[in-house]
């Protein structure tokens, strides 16, 4: 049995949420003690880079927001193998999510269930991480941002211009993440009353800070799988005449028949995410750039994302269950 098999088989005696922790903070122990090449080998040598947005990915896969919300360990993602980590989603302050329990996994069905509700360390210390730990990480570094569980629909606009001020010299991009289930009214930022207004601002924001920079942040809007077709194809339009520079495809689903709160990920996602996929690549064509996530728990789902037009592919849920031998994988199949 490999050492990524053995780890997989005893994580799942875990609580869930002990079981991430416990995952990531063992890769950084192996990390530290030069042992990630031995325990977790690499298929090919041979990784095909991408430009994309004025960004040189290192390759085309990545980690999706959720898995590393407090930036302690992308560096780490990194040197196993990932060419970009999106952490958080980070919000102004601290918060401690929603009650425990609030992440369910379903092994015979590779499914997983999450209401966790943006628990994070909040921007301050976010950012004393990724400051600390990005000298030790090669690749492209996204920075998810959303809206704190207190502030009023009205007033969220506030939240994402504040925090692109504040990751604005260490993020690559910014994810903006309006699609979690699990934070109250924040889906509502994607109706007309509230949409432009702040895909306006945020687009503002952006040349405000690019001020100084060679190229403007990239600005990547993350949409649920969970949209009727009218109001994705009306997000989707305007964001392309705003100049977003492209989508995640998907966050995660409320349309589940498990009897628990919270969004859906894992295999049970797949057909929603390659339909949204579908829809939007109809929509915007192939000038702008569209991050495939969700569902993505095979080599078979890695490459039909790709045949699909993603430009690049992001692994949460796929990582959790099959670990290294997906992600190795996954960057054989985007180097061909």
């Amino acid at each position: 049995m490999s050492f990524n098999n053995f780890a997989l088989k005893f994580s799942r005696y875990l609580p869930p949420e002990q079981s991430n922790k416990f995952s990531l903070e063992a890769l950084k122990i192996i990390s530290h003690l030069n042992l990630l090449d031995a325990l977790f080998p690499k298929k090919t040598k041979e990784i095909n880079s991408i430009n994309l947005m004025g960004l040189n990915f290192p390759n085309r896969v990545g980690v999706a927001g959720g898995l590393d919300k407090n930036a302690n360990y992308f560096h780490i993602l990194g040197k196993l193998g990932f060419g970009f980590v999106e952490v958080g989603t980070v919000t102004l302050k601290p918060q401690s999510g929603n009650p425990k329990p609030r992440l369910y996994r379903f092994n015979d069905q590779e499914t997983i269930i999450n209401s966790l509700g943006f628990n994070n360390i909040g921007a301050f210390k976010a950012l004393k991480n990724i400051e600390k730990n990005k000298k030790n990480f090669d690749g492209i570094l996204g920075i998810s941002i959303g809206k704190g569980k207190d502030i009023k629909i009205d007033r969220a606009h506030e939240d994402y211009l504040h925090l692109m001020d504040f990751f604005k010299d260490v993020g690559d991009y910014f994810a903006i993440n309006i699609s979690s289930p699990n934070t109250k009214d924040l889906r509502n930022l994607t109706k007309d009353d509230y949409f432009n207004n702040l895909v306006d601002k945020i687009m503002n924001k952006r040349e405000q800070i690019s001020k100084g920079f060679s190229a403007k942040k990239p600005i990547i809007v993350k949409i649920s799988p969970d949209e009727s077709i009218d109001n994705l194809e009306k997000i989707v339009t305007y964001c392309k005449q705003s100049g977003v520079d492209g989508f995640i495809l998907t966050n995660t689903s409320l349309d589940h028949d498990y009897k628990i709160p919270g969004g859906l990920s894992g295999s049970q996602l797949r057909h929603k995410a390659e339909e949204s996929l579908k829809f939007v690549r109809s929509i915007v064509g192939q000038e702008t750039n569209i991050i495939a996530s969700g569902g993505i728990m095979t080599k078979e789902d890695a490459l039909n994302r790709f045949k699909l037009k993603a430009d690049l592919i992001q692994l949460y849920s796929g990582f959790v269950f099959r670990g290294n031998e997906l992600l190795q994988d996954c960057l054989e199949i985007s180097s061909t």
